[in-house]
């Protein structure tokens, strides 16, 4: 290839041009993160349209005791009796769930859900309401009620059977009082406060994503179990202790009351299941590779990788004396630009790491492939490969550790800066310019 003009053989000039074109090359990576961001949504929605086919997030609340009481008000210097309803929270509450997680596909999407079996025992102590209205004059048990609340009540997949004591009764849907969440109840029968009294019931319950739990007593201990090994804890409370492995989780909560955000013994309201829920504790059911989450993050190191790969091809350009062209350089951006576009869509099909190492060898063979027939020797070609191979491990590697990303990333930056300053810290630029020739090719090492 003739040499052009002193301008356009400079330096300078050249690394102007390939910084251009590195900028123009954001455009297709932007167009790249929105692809990802209408798969991403796609498949949020596949997750919504299982939930609506089968649960969705679920949290138990109950037993709660709600009990009617007739009090003296006065008002405006008289006094009458009006009719109250206050919920009283167990003493000692205990859960234990065994959680069996599996999968249900749409099209591409694999969504996990969920089956448990969750069992409820709580204890009530007497109720004295002279202690929380002490204009109280009697409770009417007999009207009292044992309420539940289930998040999603689609999840419930047989009918619920309450224990109080010995005796047995079925949940029904609804309440007495409209509360801002679906309860089921069941009256309250052969108890007068006088005495403790024991609750016991069993749910078999579906959902999908999370497993929340209410800690309602004055002392809650929940022990949970799943063969999910990728379990996310959440909530106010975390477990005290916990085992995770491969082959599933268990997991134990002693919360005490003191956080709670309903007292032991008050007046029932609408929004009172609602106030436990919001201080529920419990699991999600974490992917724990979101393929469409590190996509994008690799997409934001692809401008990075872009100019990586065009300071490896000017380096050769200086130490050859070789020309390569801008529209060459536009070749093999847009190559780097499919590796993003291949990764996510065999992502889709086989799993982030097989797709990564699928595109990986794609473009990094093309690209030096390409290199090699342009500068016409098989060693140029070679040095880009082995460079894009090297970044994109190392890329693969930051996008491993998530925690870690930063210092990764700016400690190779670091090695990369000081590797191409060293490699360079004999060249004369200023030899430069339009009467450089370039450097016949080695006959040994021609490729065809």
């Amino acid at each position: 290839m003739p040499p052009g003009p002193s301008l356009v053989r400079s330096p300078i000039a050249k690394l102007i041009g390939i910084a251009i074109l590195t900028m123009l090359l954001v455009v297709p990576l932007l167009a790249l993160s929105v692809l990802r961001g209408e798969r991403s949504q796609r498949a949020a929605e596949v997750v919504r349209e299982v939930a609506g086919a089968w649960a969705g997030e679920q949290t138990v609340v109950g037993p709660i005791l709600l009990l009617p009481y007739v009090t003296r008000v006065q008002e405006n210097g008289v006094v009458r009796t009006v009719r109250r309803v206050v919920s009283v929270l167990p003493e000692t509450y205990r859960q234990s769930g065994d959680i069996n997680v599996e999968h249900r596909r749409r099209g591409i999407f694999e969504v996990p859900v969920w089956r448990g079996e969750m069992a409820i025992q709580a204890r009530f102590g007497t109720v004295d309401l002279s202690r929380f209205d002490a204009a109280a004059i009697a409770p009417v048990w007999e009207e009292a009620t044992l309420v539940f609340h289930v998040a999603d009540p689609r999840g419930l997949e047989r009918e619920i059977e309450v224990r109080v004591g010995d005796r047995a009764t079925a949940l029904e849907p609804g309440g007495a009082i409209a509360f801002h969440a679906p309860v089921l109840s069941a009256p309250l029968t052969g108890v007068d406060g006088t005495q403790p009294f024991d609750v016991a019931a069993k749910f078999d319950l579906k959902g999908s994503r999370a497993f929340g739990v209410a800690p309602i007593g004055r002392t809650s201990t929940v022990a949970l179990k799943s063969n999910w090994g990728h379990p996310s804890f959440f909530g106010a409370f975390l477990p005290n202790a916990r085992d995770l492995g491969s082959d599933g989780f268990t997991a134990n909560w002693t919360i005490p009351h003191y956080a709670r955000p309903v007292a032991q013994v008050a007046l029932a309201e609408a929004g009172l299941f609602q106030r436990l829920v919001n201080a529920r504790s419990g699991v999600r059911f974490f992917q724990p590779v979101d393929i469409y989450h590190l996509v994008e993050r690799a997409l934001k190191y692809g401008i990075l990788m872009i100019g990586a790969a065009f300071v490896v091809v000017f380096l050769m350009e200086v130490a050859t004396r070789r020309s390569f062209h801008p529209i060459q350089y536009l070749m093999v951006g847009a190559a780097l630009t499919v590796f993003y576009l291949l990764l996510l869509s065999f992502a889709e099909h086989i799993g982030f790491a097989p797709a990564y190492a699928l595109a990986t060898a794609a473009v990094a063979g093309l690209v030096s492939l390409y290199v090699g027939l342009v500068f016409r020797r098989a060693r140029e070609g070679l040095v880009v490969g082995v460079e894009l191979a090297a970044a994109y491990g190392l890329l693969y590697v930051v996008l491993a550790s998530e925690d870690y990303a930063l210092l990764t990333g700016s400690i190779v930056v670091f090695a990369a800066l000081a590797a191409v300053m060293l490699a360079t810290v004999r060249t004369d630029w200023s030899s430069f310019g339009g009467e450089a020739r370039e450097k016949p090719a080695a006959e040994a090492s021609t490729i065809g």
